[in-house]
């Protein structure tokens, strides 16, 4: 099986397609699809129609790109998408985001020091007694 039938098959499974179904997208048979994943014929006037089904470039189907520069441009994408809705966030909203990427990245990498330090730390506002106490008895505000 050459790079490109490797390819195609690999594309369709992770889509979670049947050959069926990718047959009926493209308007053609499954044999005639069944054909480009085996390697017995080439794509060559359904290959744009392919690469736009699968989000990958020709090239990449092709072989003549490697899956390296497809995950980068994968990842380029969706980091696009992330962006673009955290910059419509309201200021909590971006804080709220923050917070939790920082607690997963550091969960992830068992890096607790890196929330720690790049978030303030929230203070307890509760008021603490101003002289010690003895076990029953309330406390007091002489020192």
């Amino acid at each position: 099986m050459n790079l490109t039938a490797q390819r195609l098959r690999a594309l369709r499974k992770r889509e979670g397609l049947s050959q069926t179904e990718v047959a009926r997208i493209l308007g053609i048979t499954r044999t005639a699809y069944n054909k480009y994943e085996s390697g017995a014929s080439a794509p060559s006037r359904k290959l744009r129609e392919l690469a736009q089904l699968y989000h990958v470039s020709t090239d990449y189907i092709l072989g003549e790109e490697d899956a390296l520069a497809e995950k980068l441009r994968e990842a380029d994408a969706r980091t696009s998408s992330h962006l673009r809705k955290y910059l419509n966030l309201s200021d909590e909203g971006k804080d709220i985001v923050d917070i939790t990427l920082d607690a997963v990245y550091a969960r992830e990498s068992n890096d607790v020091s890196s929330t720690e330090s790049s978030r303030p730390r929230v203070k307890n506002t509760a008021a603490a007694p101003k002289s010690p106490t003895v076990a029953g008895e309330a406390p007091t505000d002489r020192h």
